[in-house]
Parts: C-alpha cells; sequence; structure tokens
C-alpha cells in the first residue's frame, strides 16, 4: 500500500472508529487524568470507562475498547508486554498502570491504527519490520489533519489525541522484530511468528508454557484480507498451515477481535480458506466503509478477501 493510500485508509477507519465511540452508551472518550482505578475480584474499575478491563487467566489481562478491539498485558516477573494498543481514545498507560507497575515492553501485532493508536504515550514500540511504516503513523499530526471535522464530538476527540501525540511524536523508537524474537518477561517468554496475510508485517505472540497464542488480526472470525495492501490468500493460507504444524504448542487463541477461541478454531479457518482458493465457494458480495469485496463462510470462520488477490504472483 503506498504511502497515500495507506493514509486513506487509516483516516477512514479512524473515523469510523470514532463514530463508534461517541455512540456506544456509557462511554466517556478520551479524557486522560480520570482514572482513580481499584482492583474489584477479577476486574479493574476506575479506569477510562471506554475500556473494560478484565483478568483471563494468573497474569494475563483482556483489555477491550469499547467492545470493539482487544488489547493484552501478559505479567512476568521482570516485565510485563502490552499487545497492541487500541485506537487511541483513551488514557491506557494510566489504565495499564493501574495493574502492574512492572517495566512495560509495547508490542504492535500489525500496523493498523485499531491496534496502534495509543502508541503516542508510549515511549518504545516494537513491530515487525513490514508494518513499522504504518505503525510510525500514529506519531504523525498529518493523520488528525485528514479527519473530518464536521461533527464536533469528533473533532474534540480528534483534538485530544493529535495533542498527545504532538507531544511525544519526536520521543518514540520504533523497534522491529521478526520470525523468532523472544519477549522475555522473566518468568514467561512470548515468540514472536511471522504470520503475513491481513497485513504483509502481522505477527502473533506464542506462549507455549502457557498454551496461548495472541494473534491480532490473522485469527478472528472474520478476518478481513480484502484491503488494498493485504497478501494473496494463498500466502495466508500457508501462515494458516504454519500456525497448524505448531498447534500442539497452544489450546487457547486470543484474537485481535472478539472473545477468545478453542484451537480446533484453525482447523474451520483453514478449511474456509482452502474453500475459496480450490473453488468450493465463490462468496457472497462483502460490503465495509473500508472498501468491498466477497466473502465465505464455514462453522464459525468467515474471510473477507479479494477475488483478484488469491495467489502469488511467480
Amino acid at each position: 500500500m503506498n504511502s497515500s493510500n495507506n493514509l486513506l485508509f487509516i483516516t477512514l477507519l479512524s473515523l469510523y472508529l470514532l463514530v463508534v465511540q461517541i455512540a456506544l452508551p456509557g462511554c466517556r472518550s478520551g479524557e486522560p487524568g480520570k482514572n482513580i482505578g481499584q482492583h474489584s475480584g477479577n476486574e479493574i474499575v476506575g479506569c477510562d470507562t471506554i475500556y473494560e478491563i478484565k483478568q483471563f487467566t494468573e497474569n494475563v489481562w483482556i483489555i477491550d475498547e469499547n467492545g470493539g478491539v482487544n488489547m493484552y498485558l501478559v505479567i512476568g516477573s521482570d516485565s510485563a508486554l502490552l499487545i497492541d494498543t487500541g485506537f487511541g481514545g483513551g488514557n491506557l498507560l494510566e489504565c495499564v498502570r493501574l495493574i502492574t507497575d512492572l517495566p512495560l515492553i509495547v508490542v504492535n501485532t500489525h500496523g493498523h491504527p485499531d491496534h496502534s493508536g495509543t502508541n503516542y504515550q508510549f515511549e518504545r514500540i516494537y513491530a515487525h519490520l513490514m508494518d513499522c511504516d504504518a505503525v510510525r503513523q500514529f506519531s504523525n499530526l498529518e493523520l488528525g489533519e485528514n479527519m473530518d471535522t464536521g461533527l464536533s464530538r469528533q473533532a474534540t476527540i480528534a483534538d485530544k489525541i493529535n495533542e498527545e501525540r504532538s507531544d511525544r511524536k519526536m520521543s518514540i523508537t520504533f523497534i522491529p522484530v521478526n520470525q523468532g524474537y523472544i519477549f522475555d518477561l522473566g518468568d514467561r517468554k512470548l515468540e514472536v511468528v511471522e504470520v503475513p496475510g491481513h497485513t504483509p508485517g502481522s505477527i502473533c505472540l506464542l506462549d507455549t508454557e502457557h498454551k496461548i497464542i495472541y494473534t491480532g488480526d490473522n485469527n478472528n472470525t472474520l478476518v478481513w484480507l480484502f484491503l488494498e495492501g493485504c497478501s494473496p490468500l494463498e500466502t495466508y493460507l500457508q501462515t494458516l498451515e504454519k500456525l497448524k504444524e505448531r498447534s500442539k504448542e497452544f489450546n487457547i487463541i486470543m484474537p485481535g477481535h472478539g472473545a477468545p477461541l478453542d484451537k480446533e478454531f484453525l482447523d474451520e479457518l483453514i478449511t474456509c480458506t482452502r474453500n475459496i482458493l480450490n473453488g468450493n465457494c465463490t462468496g457472497e458480495p462483502y460490503e465495509s466503509f473500508a472498501g468491498n469485496g466477497r466473502v465465505c463462510y464455514y462453522k464459525r470462520a468467515a474471510v473477507a478477501y479479494n477475488p483478484d488477490n488469491l495467489y502469488v504472483e511467480n
């Protein structure tokens, strides 16, 4: 995806998420400094209300931004790992600090704005080299300048977000990672697994000891592969087959959107993708704010794809 098209996609997605953010009842958007949090059982209360934070297992927390995107906080003995940063409408850093005061490592599973939008609150961001340009967009005020400010509440949110981005745009360090990189948290280790498909630089984080894999947008119940910049569907199938080869190392899939999944879902996603490539499913029209394609279904899995981007060119 060239820079102008990438910026257009980011702007469209940002506008969509802003609309969702201000429309949800009971949500407060972008009000840093309002957190007076405390633990209540396995939940964190008092954080920005755009976040719902729950403990999934010991030392693993799910941070849900407005019911639309998942972030994960994995806590080790020496440090903690924040996987993705959401859209950017609240004070994520302060919310994380209600859970842990350990040194914090931040990684983006890919460069789309609903997964890297709060990067501006952190000093160091890890991401795959193939997605680093997209990740860097969130230190660039060009994003805010290209937003439609026709709705005053959207403009107010955008102004707050970009004010903080402006303060931090020169201080963020981006650190590339690739296949096999290990995030060592002390008593927990998470391995980077390259999963090109949704974006060329998408990654998963595999915690073999605890049988969990954090998959970004690679293993959602609806996977988007019709966007400009997505890898060919054939490449995505190869990615899924690579994960299948390692499926003895995980039992739980933690997706970027939606609830945790059992690892059997991976087989459903593989079958759905194969059905498209072998012609068993020609799909039905799929329309979205970010573009159009076709979609096929198999059990719990759905793959929205571009029929002109099925195979790797030789």
